[in-house]
């Protein structure tokens, strides 16, 4: 009976000190990041709309309080040509390449967070470093004293607990003395037993409900930071998505009336040049000559053709029930003749998906553009350039943020040179382009990006350098 006692609330003191420390621990760590974060948020305010950062005295004295007021140990002003640090920062210390978003993130026992600060035309950094030590200092002794708490109320209650087991122990004994003289035959011993079972089980019941509040706030807590975190996540990529479809539509539209009048020039000069190309003797010197200009506006009238590919508008567009994976076979029909031997073309369509509201012609476009992309990418040299579809639920959970649905997946994935995060961002913004001067027109993405908009589809990007990289365009499916 006493060994259960004693395993008993040694099990109970590690499920409550481990949920209780890791309260305190997650409290104070919050407390401080919002406390720095809204200090450097006042300093970088204070810095834009005052005439302090007019007077670089005054700037660095400013800069000077962050560490005599409060836990600072570096503080600098940079960009545009400016550059100016508080003297008492501490002695060899830099900004580090990243800023920290967790307290303790980067294992150096400071916290670092830089603050735009916007000037008329200018943007400066506001850098700002904060010591997490006397933070966690703070967190090791309440957890010595949440310790010591625990030790001594656990402990009195164990001690109480042995009383109350050896005196309900007492009347059990007594009881079985009594059973085992019943048993010889004693049938006249009495089975008078006083003992505080009740008291015992309500304990138990008040311990039991104290250790699911105590889990129950932990949990609590965990999924409120979670879902703030996942709502910002969310937020952020709504905010680049909105800005990066205003570029688009902007470049888009003035693409558009460029190529329009840029069509109308380039009528006559086919016309003419066809004409006179005609006429021309077989034996004549111009044809050669005449004929170059015919190649160079038809060349002109394909790039046309892409930019007004680009600037398509919906309102255009016939939209009616389509099998992605009849498209896609006459996309591929017209881009295998296109490809080198050393190439591998590998196809993967389901055996059975479900219709799409798009456009046919606008379709087999965006699976050769992606196709040529993804060939580009190997750069005349072996790969492989994988084409599959199939069926997609979306959760509206995780990468990109796809609302939840049902979708058909087409993916494009290619073994060539891959893409950093940088490239990655930039690679749907039209004329844009990593090839050099003469190969690329920097129009292909951005004519996938547009055709994908008209049906409301969504496209995902991964690529790691030199491992290759992976689109995937998700079609809402028809009802």
């Amino acid at each position: 009976m006493t060994t259960l006692v004693v395993v008993g609330y040694a099990v109970l003191f590690y499920i409550l000190y481990s949920s209780l420390g890791e309260v305190v621990q997650r409290s104070h760590e919050t407390l401080f990041v919002e406390k720095v974060r809204t200090f450097s948020r006042l300093m970088a305010d204070q810095l834009e709309v005052g005439t302090i950062i007019d007077s670089p005295k005054l700037t660095t004295d400013l800069l000077d309080t962050v560490i005599l007021n409060g836990d600072g140990v570096y503080a600098e002003l940079a960009g545009a040509g400016l550059g100016l640090r508080s003297e008492l920062n501490r002695r060899g210390l830099g900004f580090p390449a990243d800023q920290d978003f967790a307290f303790g993130q980067h294992g150096d026992e400071i916290y670092f967070i830089s603050m735009p600060v916007v000037r008329g035309q200018s943007t400066l950094q506001l850098r700002l470093g904060f010591d997490e030590r006397p933070t966690s200092a703070t967190i090791a002794s309440a957890k010595r004293r949440m310790l010591l708490i625990l030790s001594a109320y656990l402990g009195l209650s164990a001690i109480a607990a042995l009383l109350v087991g050896m005196a309900i122990a007492r009347p059990v004994r007594r009881l079985q003395g009594a059973a085992r003289a019943i048993a010889e035959g004693a049938y006249s011993q009495g089975l008078q037993l006083r003992t505080p079972i009740v008291e015992l089980h309500t304990l138990a019941l008040d311990l039991d409900r104290m250790r699911s509040e105590l889990v129950g706030a932990n949990e609590r807590l965990r999924a409120e930071i979670a879902e703030k975190d996942r709502l910002e996540l969310r937020r952020a990529g709504l905010e680049r998505q909105l800005q990066h479809r205003e570029r688009v539509e902007t470049v888009g539209t003035l693409a558009g009336g460029i190529a329009h009048e840029f069509n109308n020039i380039l009528v006559p000069i086919i016309l003419l040049s066809e004409l006179v190309l005609k006429r021309l003797p077989a034996a004549s010197e111009s044809r050669q000559d005449v004929a170059q200009v015919l190649s160079a506006a038809r060349r002109a009238r394909d790039l046309v053709k892409q930019i007004l590919a680009f600037s398509h508008d919906i309102s255009d567009l016939v939209l009616e029930p389509l099998d992605l994976r009849e498209a896609v076979d006459e996309a591929l029909r017209l881009f295998g003749p296109l490809i080198l031997p050393n190439c591998q073309l590998l196809v993967a369509p389901a055996a059975q998906c479900r219709l799409v509201q798009a456009s046919r012609s606008l379709t087999v476009q965006l699976v050769v553009n992606l196709c040529k992309n993804a060939y580009q990418s190997l750069s005349g040299g072996p790969g492989v350039v994988t084409v599959s579809v199939g069926d997609a639920d979306m959760d509206g959970v995780g990468t990109g943020a796809v609302p939840a649905g049902r979708y058909v997946e087409l993916v494009v994935q290619d073994t060539g040179a891959g893409m950093d995060t940088t490239t990655i961002a930039r690679i749907f913004e039209p004329f844009y382009t990593t090839r050099p001067v003469g190969e690329g027109t920097g129009l292909g993405l951005s004519v996938v990006h547009g055709i994908a908009e008209s049906f409301g589809a969504r496209i995902l990007v991964t690529s790691i350098p030199g491992q290759g990289s992976t689109f995937r365009v998700l079609f809402p499916a028809a009802a």
